[in-house]
């Protein structure tokens, strides 16, 4: 997500306005979705400029972002359980955001049954109808102690790895990605050098003109998240994340997609420090055909570093994973690209020497223990090595458990499981609030 804009609001204004909120209950399958807000439609409160106090957004109101709404440092803005918060295009042109700047926090903590949602204020919303959720921390990034975001010239990074931004738990983030000019729009979750004192759960953006979530460097986790119909990259990493993610679900639809994961170090100086190294596991990453041909499950990119586990990756028209650069190739023959683990139900599953030498092979179970496709489509046959077939997805749930591994023995901040794939049928963390 790339943005040029400034911050001009210098106040919060919180105006009655005669707009109703429509709030329905979307019911799918036996799941009842509650979007958030009132129960009875009231009308929406207007939030905009700068919030240069501690404030609480309560679940009996709508709230509507005016423009860019910045929370400033030193303050805390708190959200209740079952809160909606519309947005969207403002009468002179700039979509409407959230900014958490450095030294703010924001405690947006939902449940199951009651998420905290951002949407359109459209009665026919689509994708691109307001900007997003932008959080800034002092966490570590490559671009020197500080750099200046895209976004709005906020300031981002420093050098407290434990950065507490706040909570954000159960918060759904839908049609965000508002254009800022011809070449760049807004993320739905943009990470700013955010650090590991911050808490990300269980948070879903849905049909967004761009990424659907993004790390600028910094060292914070994600937890259970769902990025579905993002219309760019469904999640994306640079400038030094080193980060921790686990239970992660892309579902790409046909309307416009590109890479289930793009993950770079720094585009203009690959070899930067800190290097982009997370650790992921238990990752579903579904594809779809937008038109192109192209879209692609990973690219491993300009320098970046990566241990990936327990992952499915499935249906892309593109390649399954690829590595790309001469510095992300250093990286992987030094063995610190790694995937293993893994189910990579994709033709065309590894593109491990795209302008480079690979002097290693994902493909090779006997060292990796990753299910591939060969290029003719037959099944799983690496080293002779079958999946059996009983194994398949019912959309994003399915996992399997023959060739998975604890992450937990890696980090203990990963939660004990056996199986590969994001999402157990039997222990769905997706019920209730997630939106397909």
């Amino acid at each position: 997500m790339k943005t040029k804009n400034l911050i001009k609001s210098v106040f919060i204004a919180f105006v009655i306005v005669f707009q109703a909120c429509t709030i329905n209950e979307e019911t799918i399958g036996d799941v009842t979705i509650n979007p958030g807000g009132g129960s009875n439609g009231s009308d929406c409160i207007e939030l905009s400029g700068e919030i240069t106090s501690d404030i609480t957004l309560t679940s009996n109101n709508c709230y509507q972002l005016v423009g860019g709404v910045s929370v400033v440092d030193g303050v805390t803005i708190t959200i209740e359980a079952g809160t909606r918060i519309v947005a969207g295009q403002s009468t002179d042109g700039i979509f409407s955001y959230l900014l958490i700047n450095q030294g703010a926090k924001i405690m947006a903590e939902g449940t199951a049954s009651e998420p905290i949602v951002f949407t359109s204020n459209q009665n026919t919303p689509n994708p691109g109808d307001w900007g997003g959720l932008i959080i800034a921390g002092k966490a570590p990034i490559n671009r020197g102690t500080t750099a200046t975001a895209e976004v709005a010239n906020i300031s981002y990074g420093g050098t407290d790895a434990t950065d507490n931004s706040g909570i954000l738990r159960y918060v759904r983030l839908e049609y965000s990605g508002g254009r800022i000019n011809a070449d760049s729009e807004y993320n739905g979750l943009s990470l700013y050098g955010v650090g590991s004192g911050t808490t990300l759960e269980y948070i879903q953006t849905y049909l967004g003109n761009d990424d659907g979530i993004e790390f600028y460097g910094g060292t914070v986790d994600l937890k259970y998240a769902v990025s579905t119909g993002a219309q760019d990259d469904s999640f994306d990493w640079t400038d030094g994340w080193v980060g921790r993610g686990q239970f992660w679900v892309v579902q790409q639809t046909s309307l416009e997609g590109d890479k289930g994961i793009e993950a770079d170090n720094l585009s203009s100086t690959p070899d930067a420090v800190p290097f982009s190294y997370p650790t992921i596991s238990n990752i579903t990453l579904l594809g779809a055909e937008d038109g192109d041909g192209e879209n692609k499950g990973i690219e491993f990119r300009a320098g970046t570093k990566v241990a990936a586990y327990n992952m499915i990756i499935k249906g892309f028209p593109g390649k399954g994973i690829e590595v790309d650069d001469d510095q992300t190739l250093i990286n992987l023959n030094n063995g610190e690209v790694e995937v293993r683990n893994s189910i990579i139900d994709n033709v065309n599953s590894f593109d491990l020497d795209h302008g480079g030498n690979a002097t290693v092979d994902f493909a090779d179970f006997s060292l990796y223990s990753n299910y591939t496709l060969d290029g003719s489509g037959a099944p799983f046959n690496n080293a002779g090595t079958a999946i059996p077939s009983d194994f398949e997805l019912d959309g994003i749930r399915g996992t399997y458990e023959a060739n998975a591994i604890d992450p937990s023995t890696i980090n203990s901040w990963f939660t004990s499981v056996n199986y590969v794939g994001a999402v157990d049928a039997a222990n769905d963390w997706t019920l209730g609030w997630v939106r397909f």
